[in-house]
């Protein structure tokens, strides 16, 4: 029987797979970046799809893990994080789905998201971890996705183009996430994921 301080089996198994996990989400990020930076003229309107699917799927996987890790540090921070990814992600998805929004009002919805969604992920990463060592690929992924969506709202203002530096700075965080899973937490299962 696992005890406070020693990690259950079923916590040292997702460890050792977490470099899997990251391997796949910057796969994800790297090829959204590439696509905005390479891809037609429509590829905005995809990637914001992308992430606000990638939002929803990550917030409900979250808010899951937060629900069955409830006395671990940080569950309370994950479970509203979980609860902003997965409903915000949702709505966004329903109302464009539905063609309620307006193209810029979606825009401007989805770096509210990523906004706050990197936001509560600092404050996890700063405040919430409890006794838990401090984690620095955490930090810098969830510092540039509220650099991503403040970008959208400095950009629009400005009508400069959101579309390059978008797609650079998810590069930027596909790079990041691969290296860091493969060369930090595939020798070192010890090393958990975002």
């Amino acid at each position: 029987m696992a005890t406070k301080n020693t990690p259950s089996p079923a916590i040292e198994a997702t460890n050792s797979n977490a470099w899997i996990w990251t391997l796949v989400r910057g796969v994800f990020a790297l090829v959204l970046g590439l696509f905005l930076l390479f891809g037609a003229q429509t590829a905005p309107v995809l990637v914001a799809y992308a992430l606000a699917i990638y939002l929803t799927v990550a917030g409900a996987i979250q808010t899951f893990m937060s629900l069955l890790n409830r006395g671990t540090p940080g569950a309370m921070t994950d479970r509203v994080r979980g609860l902003v990814g997965l409903v915000g992600g949702g709505a966004l998805l329903l109302l464009a789905y539905f063609n309620v929004l307006s193209l810029s009002a979606a825009f401007s919805l989805l770096a509210v998201l990523l906004i706050v969604y990197g936001l509560l992920g600092l404050f996890e990463v700063l405040f919430a971890r409890g006794h838990e060592r401090f984690r620095f690929m955490p930090l810098i992924i969830n510092l540039l996705l509220v650099v991503l969506g403040v970008l959208v709202f400095f950009f629009r203002a400005r009508e400069l183009d959101l579309r390059t530096w978008a797609g650079a700075l998810l590069a930027v965080i596909g790079v990041a996430l691969i290296g860091y899973g493969y060369m930090v937490q595939k020798g070192n299962p010890t090393v958990e994921a975002e």
